[in-house]
């Protein structure tokens, strides 16, 4: 990425928030089930208005309602494929011909896309829908049924979305506890990150917030970052990157670890309007201590948990980052002005709290109102091109 691209992403949105994860899981699965719901629900009444006139044979009331709990979601499947099939041929149709994959390729995209949310279905939605139906047609019996089979459809819908972000809470949790086990340590914090032109100079920021918050314990540093490819899933919209780090301050404290940094930016929720808008990153650091020289790659680590953990983790190496820190601290806040050794027109402002997000609020507000920044959840990771 050039400075150019770079200034013109940063211009075009510094700020990058992923949506609820809730909602996200829910719009996701529930457009493709809008149309099932709607093949579903006339279905119902279909086979509701076939068996009161005894269209499809005689049956007992509980026959009847057995038929109409399954009649739905039998129905239903062939609403699940039509806006994924249409997707694929817009993309077949935008794609220049010279690049095109053959058509199969793309209808069988769209079939993929659209089997993940049938399996969902399948698997989830209707269990619970079929529950919601019989006991609505059993203790509600005077009730229309297309009026049960809409509740009872909507009901699981949201209840799909509900267990999709417990699957990722699950999935997260797991992971931690597996990195404990192989002597891994977790530190949580939440951060905010500026950029400031460069030719200010970081030193003045640093002994402000000092000032302003009553800060100490002022240390320089230098530090060396090695970031791989990550294949960590996405887990309720955190992301993860994978990196060893070298931080040396002086001579003599130098430390090393490999990291596994989870984040995920959001916003302070304000009850009044205010000037500024605050968007810190919460971040979870899974770290391991390394005893050894800087490794070049995570096959030379020489603890063998630590290696076994990552490497069933990265792909590729993707880049360096070297740096200068200056920091200054208590325990409740801490600011860190990043000298970075690429060609860039700033350097970055990080300032972080291990809980108190109010007093990172009135932080991000100090440095906001003193100093000309541009407020950003991008990662310094996210400020260099990949070296493949």
């Amino acid at each position: 990425m050039t400075n150019s691209d770079l200034e013109q992403r940063l211009a075009r949105e510094p700020i990058a928030i992923p949506g609820s994860p809730f909602w996200d899981a829910l719009k996701s699965f529930g457009r493709d089930e809008a149309l099932a719901m709607v093949i579903n629900i006339v279905g119902t009444v279909g086979v509701d208005f076939a068996l009161q006139r005894d269209l499809l044979g005689t049956f007992g009331e509980e026959e009847q309602r057995v038929i109409l709990t399954f009649a739905g979601p039998v129905i239903e499947k062939f609403g699940f494929f039509p806006a994924h099939l249409k997707e694929a041929y817009d993309i077949y149709q935008t794609t220049p011909a010279d690049q095109r994959d053959p058509y199969s390729h793309y209808v069988a995209l769209g079939l993929k896309n659209g089997s993940k949310s049938l399996l969902k279905d399948i698997l989830i939605h209707d269990p619970l829908y079929a529950v919601m139906m019989y006991s609505g047609l059993h203790f509600n019996s005077g009730t229309p049924a297309w009026m049960i089979a809409t509740v009872s459809f909507i009901g699981a819908v949201f209840a799909v979305a509900g267990l999709d972000v417990a699957y990722d809470e699950t999935k997260y949790w797991k992971l931690q506890r597996k990195a404990r086990k192989a002597g891994w340590g977790i530190e949580d914090y939440f951060e905010s990150r500026f950029l400031i032109d460069e030719r200010i100079e970081p030193e003045k920021i640093v002994e402000g917030v000092m000032r302003e918050f009553s800060l100490s314990d002022q240390q320089r540093g230098e530090y060396h970052d090695r970031y791989f490819e990550s294949l960590l899933p996405e887990l309720s919209k955190r992301v993860a990157k994978v990196r060893l780090r070298e931080r040396q301050l002086g001579e003599e404290n130098t430390f090393r670890t490999a990291q596994i940094v989870y984040t995920r930016a959001g916003e302070i929720a304000q009850k009044n309007p205010q000037q500024f808008r605050y968007f810190p990153v919460e971040k979870r650091k899974i770290y391991f201590a390394l005893d050894q020289e800087m490794p070049q790659s995570v096959d030379q680590i020489k603890d063998a948990r630590a290696k076994d953990f990552l490497n069933e983790r990265i792909g590729s190496a993707l880049n360096e980052i070297r740096f200068t820190r200056l920091i200054a601290k208590n325990p409740e806040l801490l600011v860190a002005a990043d000298c970075l050794d690429m060609v860039r027109p700033f350097n970055v402002v990080e300032l972080k709290t291990r809980t108190d997000t109010k007093l990172l609020q009135e932080a991000m507000r100090y440095v906001m109102l003193t100093y000309p920044v541009l407020q950003t959840t991008y990662g310094k990771a996210d400020l260099r091109p990949a070296q493949h």
